[in-house]
């Protein structure tokens, strides 16, 4: 998966990159969105771990360290996402384009300056909290901070997108978007496909490898049974 992750979100990242749209004109778009596409990924798989995780009794399995480990990935990849954001901001400065300028001063001060800094928010503010190794095994501040990030990952398309393209050249064709009913559909659709396939997986398939359950059965570390005999017969 990791070369799929690589080779798709930088290719994506190569459609904004290669335009002359200001917003889109720039050449760090292939690592911000692959370090995005980790950041938001693990973001889902936390959350829906965590589901499965209590409603399938799975604490024996999926234990705190897994998700203490889940979590440190996403604070080094949440601080990997809020650099790029300053650096976007830093490499319209110092172009001297002043059309590139004001498409980023539009995007943090504008009509969606909302969008900004709720993003800005979820995906650099809320990873800091994993800082603390209490909160990264903190179960119910994991689900939160999951849920917020991938909030604030789809608000990085919004922002990505409407902020670029609702204020071209031309101030006559200036306006604020606005979700027509077939979007809406196209949006809830594609949420029910994605839950209606993952909830026919868990149901059909193991939930958990097979191969990984055997490694931590009491058969599979026979030494184990040795030790805790010895210690009963003392």
């Amino acid at each position: 998966s990791t070369p799929l992750v690589l080779s798709v979100h930088s290719v994506v990242s190569f459609d904004f990159a290669v335009s002359i749209l200001p917003g889109w004109h720039t050449t760090i778009f292939p690592p911000y969105f692959v370090a995005g596409a980790i950041f938001s990924g693990f973001a889902m798989v936390l959350t829906l771990v965590l589901i499965m995780r209590w409603v399938l009794n799975l604490e024996n399995y999926i234990t705190l360290k897994h998700i203490d480990n889940m979590n440190r990935i996403l604070l080094a990849t949440g601080m990997m996402v809020g650099y790029a954001y300053a650096m976007e901001f830093f490499i319209a400065m110092y172009s001297g384009n002043e059309y590139e300028r004001y498409a980023f001063l539009n995007r943090a001060f504008g009509p969606y300056g909302w969008a900004y800094w709720a993003m800005v928010f979820c995906n650099v503010a809320v990873p800091q909290l994993f800082w603390s190794a209490r909160l990264r095994r903190n179960v119910l501040v994991t689900f939160i901070a999951s849920i917020l990030v991938n909030i604030g990952m789809w608000l990085e398309r919004f922002v990505i997108i409407v902020t670029s393209l609702h204020r071209d050249f031309l101030p006559s064709s200036w306006d604020y978007y606005a979700p027509t009913w077939v979007e809406v559909s196209i949006y809830i659709g594609t949420l029910g496909i994605f839950f209606t396939l993952f909830l026919l997986f868990a149901k059909y398939v193991p939930v958990i490898a097979i191969a990984e359950t055997k490694a931590i059965l009491p058969g599979a570390q026979p030494e184990h049974h040795v030790v805790a005999e010895a210690a009963a017969s003392r």
